[in-house]
């Protein structure tokens, strides 16, 4: 019988494709989020020696919003932490199916496939260490982007003075992201895992 002829078969199918393409999905997001990762660090290193002559290259106004990528890049960012979660829900789901119709034995069920990764990856359900590790590693990407956003007005505030245009605009830009930022990653760590 072909697998046309027997609807169960191709249920299986439907599903095993749609799993498929799915972790497929996870495994590009995760890709695209750490090459995000590389390209923040190489223009915070690039943009920290193009600020730190006597004059920063571009003027005050360059100086001002040098740090305006690496929000654009962390809003990005944002955006492609909240699709994989999307995506690992989709895949859970797919795969709890797929369990179910392979007949393994439930006290299997955190041990295969991808809810055996999901156990370290999500915070809240990772073992105090890799929690504290995941902590440091996003609190020290923020710290580095807020850190680098101060310095980025100190220096065009050096040469133009605090209450110049461009220094108050820049702060006025940043602190829009900052909230803007805050409370987008704050609905992110909420979204359902499962």
């Amino acid at each position: 019988m072909s697998t046309e002829d027997d609807p169960e078969s191709g249920s299986l199918d439907a599903l095993i494709a749609l799993y498929c393409a799915d972790r497929d999905k996870v495994s590009t997001l995760a890709n695209e989020r750490l090459a995000l990762l590389a390209i923040q660090m190489t223009y915070l290193g690039l943009a920290i020696i193009a600020l730190s002559g006597p004059r920063p290259i571009g003027g005050e106004w360059v100086a001002a919003f040098s740090a305006a990528p690496l929000w654009f890049m962390n809003a990005h960012h944002q955006i492609l932490v909240a699709a994989a979660l999307t995506r690992s829900r989709s895949v859970s789901l797919l795969e709890n199916r797929l369990f179910q119709r392979a007949g393994l034995p439930a006290t299997q069920r955190l041990r295969i496939g991808h809810r055996s990764g999901a156990l370290i990856r999500d915070m809240s359900t990772q073992p105090v260490i890799f929690k504290l590790q995941s902590s440091i590693a996003y609190a020290g990407i923020g710290a580095a982007m807020l850190s680098f956003t101060v310095y980025a007005l100190v220096v065009s505030a050096s040469t133009a003075g605090w209450s110049s245009p461009q220094v108050l605009m820049a702060s006025l830009f940043y602190a829009t992201f900052a909230v803007a930022s805050f409370i987008g990653w704050r609905r992110t760590a909420k979204m359902p895992r499962r």
